[in-house]
């Protein structure tokens, strides 16, 4: 041991000498191993009481600063599939898809909090909104909101969704921390809607035929504050970022409506390309965006000339846009084609098209960057953009008829026609010259269709889930074309036959 005894080393690690000798001296028999043994426990024992010590006498660890976003190692978007009854996850690194979540019939409206942790998802063929937490990919929670529920919109600070009740004549709120309905403002049939960005006002597109309009909410006080009467029927919505200018798309017009808020009245319109759908402004408001599913192209707009900078041409009936935080990137379901191309918004081009089920329509993006280059607000200029004619009876760049058959209806008083998205069956009557049929149209889906005949002054909304009745005469030779004004560039639209009369192909350049 050299210098130090046993005694020495069991005191020097904080044993008492007194208490050390005793035991020494009681244990003298004690073999030589023995000792040396109850030496190590005492050393080892006193280290452990040395390091508990300064552990607990050691600042506390700097707290995490709170996540403004979600702390997510993949960032994702999610995609509603209409036909499917689910919601599509993909992966916006690799751009797969990584699995669908489950939801109720109908997937329609579509929101996501500002800080990408949970999802709303309206079910039009339900009366709920479902509540998906991202981090699980689990549905959380279901929502009563009354029937046929609509379009989703949500305030800029993620505190409330205001629900587009359709079937209920609504709007509805949910407040996002109770995930409850904290309130109702009648609207008639209410179809999408936008949140001002201090969350004050709400927009909504009523589609109460006869009296089609944008509604204004008071959000603080829960009452209507003024309309915008409108010809054509509001399809989708979007505002500026400084609230300054309301986009508006309109059943039967190939042009984006811009409202001004304060006056409450349409100040301009950009000509883009048949039925558009979803207009958007990327984050910074430089840069518009719009779908035009007649020829299946993103146009790129110029808000502050209202006019088209540029197309991009996607896929088969694009339905709805969503892009990245910073605005480089645009994600544009495909509707027809059953995918997601994904754009990059600085050289204008597809960069990826991604198949992620059927019927994809809403779609939303986890926050954050985008792996693509800046954004250049100006794109090409000159872009050759179509323009409907006047007292066309199918609206140009239809796609040729969802061809669901055709029915001998000579010698009868009444038919059953079954409206679907996105076809009539049977789509070709064939009848007798001058004959008059009482048509019992009963629309089988979740969206709202129309049957429009302009030679005979009929344009009738088909309510979701209902049944409308409608005369209609048989021309005295040929044909007469009759649509849905809401989709027939998707191949809506079908034929009263003469006779032996076989169906003329349909194009844009369709004058009948």
């Amino acid at each position: 041991m050299g210098k130090y005894s046993l005694t020495d080393m069991v005191v020097q690690h904080g044993a008492p000498r007194q208490n050390v000798d005793a035991v020494l001296r009681q244990d003298r028999p004690m073999s030589y191993r023995r000792r040396w043994g109850f030496a190590l426990i005492g050393s080892v024992l006193s280290l452990l009481v040395l390091l508990v010590m300064q552990t607990l006498a050691a600042p506390p660890a700097p707290a995490s600063p709170p996540a403004t976003t979600a702390a997510v190692a993949v960032r994702k978007a999610y995609v509603g599939l209409f036909k499917d009854q689910a919601i599509a996850v993909l992966d916006t690194a690799t751009n797969r898809v990584l699995h669908t979540i489950t939801v109720p019939p109908g997937p329609h409206g579509l929101v996501m909090t500002p800080d990408g942790r949970k999802v709303y998802v309206s079910s039009d063929g339900a009366s709920t909104v479902s509540v998906i937490d991202t981090a699980s990919d689990r549905v959380v929670g279901s929502i009563e909101v009354g029937p046929t529920p609509h379009g989703l919109a949500i305030s800029p600070d993620g505190r409330q969704v205001l629900v587009a009740g359709f079937g209920s004549n609504q709007a509805v709120l949910i407040d996002t921390t109770s995930d409850r309905v904290v309130g109702q403002i009648p609207v008639a049939q209410p179809h999408n809607s936008v949140i001002s960005p201090d969350g004050h006002t709400a927009y909504v597109g009523s589609q109460q035929q006869g009296a089609t309009a944008i509604i204004m909410l008071d959000l603080v006080h829960k009452t209507q504050s003024g309309q915008v009467p409108l010809e054509k029927t509001p399809r989708a919505l979007a505002l500026s970022p400084d609230g300054a200018r309301l986009y508006v798309t309109v059943a039967g017009a190939d042009s984006v409506q811009v409202l001004d808020p304060a006056s409450a009245r349409v100040v301009s319109q950009i000509p883009v390309g048949a039925s558009p759908h979803h207009p958007l402004l990327t984050p910074d408001g430089h840069v518009g965006l719009v779908v035009s599913q007649g020829p299946g192209v993103l146009a790129i707009l110029d808000p502050t000339r209202n006019t088209v900078s540029d197309t991009v041409t996607v896929g088969k009936a694009p339905h709805w846009i969503a892009t990245s935080a910073d605005g480089r990137t645009a994600y544009v379901t495909n509707e027809g084609s059953n995918d997601v191309s994904v754009v990059d918004l600085a050289h204008h081009t597809v960069t990826a098209t991604v198949p992620v089920g059927n019927a994809p329509r809403k779609i939303v993006v986890q926050p954050g960057p985008s792996s693509t280059a800046a954004v250049s607000p100006a794109g090409p200029t000159g872009a050759t953009v179509g323009v409907q004619s006047a007292g066309q009876a199918v609206p140009p760049g239809t796609a040729p008829a969802a061809d669901h058959g055709t029915q001998d209806v000579r010698g009868k008083a009444a038919v059953h026609l079954e409206a679907d998205d996105y076809y009539f069956e049977p789509t070709f009557l064939r009848g007798q010259p001058g004959q008059t049929v009482k048509l019992a149209i009963e629309n089988e889906s979740g969206t709202l269709h129309n049957l429009s005949l302009p030679a005979q002054g009929l344009d009738k909304d088909l309510p979701p889930n209902g049944t409308v009745e409608v005369e209609v005469t048989f021309p005295p030779s040929g044909e007469l074309r009759f649509f849905c004004k809401f989709h027939s560039p998707l191949g809506m639209h079908g034929a009263l036959l003469t006779g032996d009369t076989v169906p003329a192909p349909v194009s844009q350049g369709t004058t009948k």
